[in-house]
């Protein structure tokens, strides 16, 4: 009986260290539960990182069912092997950590679920602030573009404003559902809205962008009519100036020289309001810059500021040389002038016919008096060489000149006239000589 007795005991023993166990167990899995369930209310890491602890977590109690449906039935076949049944405390804390795993796996699934659907959310919003981010940097990118055709460049700006207005809609849309979705998912939405904060910045901008532009392409084609206008100023006067400048100058007479000298004033003067008007050009072309594909155009106003100024300073120079050649042509002229009306007046009086009315002794008076006056002609003969060699007019021009040919013919005419003067006076002298003889002749006789 005793021996019965401390068997017993033995068995019973066993019994509550085995029970322990068994408890034990349950405990910790009871207390993964509640670890778990406190994890899928407050979840802390990162999506992806969460999803791959849901599913680490799904395993796990997958792991824990099957091992506490394992122990359950260890211990059915444990107390049928003693004939008797599972006791029934030992069976409700069975049965309920069982229910508690069945209930925390469906609450993974759905947690998993929801982090899947909360992600396929959040790549969706990804993706269209993409989308508008694209467009947007699109729209920019063409507003920022230059044209050369405004017609052109004010239709694509209504175009690009009907785009933008459509990027404003989906931006609000898709702002609202960001802050929906923010409400129910904290750690998701805070980084979508920031990037819907940045979007609506970049938004902001290229609105700004295209008010600027329109302002710009409002003023760019009064800029552009201007600066048109200026050109063709400058177009035309390098035309005619060229046409001035490679013409060849007219050296015949002062007169024409003063025309020339006038008509080459006259294109001088027009030609101040040039580097006005090319600062002027400069300055619409700063204001088209921004919008108006200059760089050309910048090219050939610096290539009309030189070729001007080298045709005004070349216009500079035959003023100079026109000035010169009309004052000395002008001095040239009056000195010939007084030659020829001092040789039409010796002329005159040599071939006057009242000179041979006057008596023998008044004509040689006549010529000898003609003759004296005839070397008053030497100054006004070498007056007219002087000035036609102080002439500053080109070499080869000057042989050609009618005045140089004039002023050869007077000259030799000066000469004619004074060998005439010369042989008259001397055959008025021989004929007084005979004429005396004569005389002394006859009256010797009546004598």
């Amino acid at each position: 009986m005793q021996e019965k007795v401390k068997n017993t005991g033995k068995v019973v023993k066993q019994e509550l260290k085995e029970r322990e166990v068994v408890e034990t167990q349950i405990n910790s899995v009871k207390s993964w539960v509640q670890e778990t369930k406190e994890y899928l209310g407050n979840p802390t890491i990162e999506i992806d990182a969460q999803l791959e602890e849901l599913q680490l977590l799904l395993t796990e109690a997958t792991n824990h069912r099957q091992s506490i449906e394992k122990m359950a039935e260890e211990q059915k076949n444990k107390y049928l092997g003693l004939y008797s049944i599972l006791p029934s405390e030992l069976s409700l804390q069975l049965a309920e950590v069982a229910l508690d795993l069945g209930t925390i796996h469906d609450q993974i699934q759905d947690k998993v679920r929801e982090v899947e659907q909360s992600k396929a959310m959040s790549q969706e919003f990804s993706r269209q602030i993409q989308k508008i981010a694209k467009d947007l940097t699109t729209i920019l990118s063409k507003l920022r573009a230059k044209t050369d055709n405004l017609q052109q460049a004010k239709i694509d700006q209504k175009v690009l404003g009907e785009e933008l207005d459509g990027c404003n809609l989906k931006l609000m849309e898709l702002d609202a559902a960001v802050q929906k979705f923010s409400e129910q998912n904290g750690q998701l939405g805070k980084p979508l809205a920031k990037k819907v904060g940045k979007l609506m910045e970049l938004h902001q901008q290229t609105i700004r962008q295209a008010e600027n532009r329109l302002s710009k392409l409002s003023q760019a084609a009064s800029h552009l009519e201007e600066y048109t206008e200026m050109l063709e100023f400058i177009l035309k006067w390098i035309e005619k100036a060229k046409v001035l400048v490679h013409g060849k100058i007219a050296w015949n007479s002062a007169n024409q020289l003063r025309e020339q000298y006038i008509f080459h004033q006259t294109m001088l003067e027009e030609s101040e309001e040039i580097p006005s008007n090319l600062e002027a050009m400069i300055e619409k072309l700063q204001c088209l810059a921004s919008i108006y594909s200059t760089e050309k155009m910048s090219q050939q106003v610096a290539d009309l500021g030189r070729e001007s100024e080298e045709l005004r300073q070349t216009i500079k120079i035959r003023l100079q040389n026109l000035q010169d050649a009309a004052k000395d042509m002008k001095k040239f002229e009056t000195e010939l002038k007084n030659l020829q009306v001092a040789l039409e007046q010796a002329q005159t009086t040599l071939t006057s016919p009242e000179v041979g009315r006057l008596s023998l002794k008044e004509q040689l008076l006549h010529r000898q008096h003609l003759l004296s006056e005839m070397e008053s002609l030497k100054p006004k003969v070498h007056a007219v060489q002087i000035c036609q060699s102080a002439l500053r007019i080109p070499d080869d021009v000057v042989a050609s000149l009618p005045l140089c040919h004039c002023a050869l013919h007077l000259q030799a005419e000066a000469s004619r006239l004074q060998h005439t003067a010369i042989q008259q006076c001397n055959i008025m002298q021989a004929r007084g000589a005979v004429y005396i003889f004569l005389s002394l002749i006859i009256h010797r006789r009546i004598l």
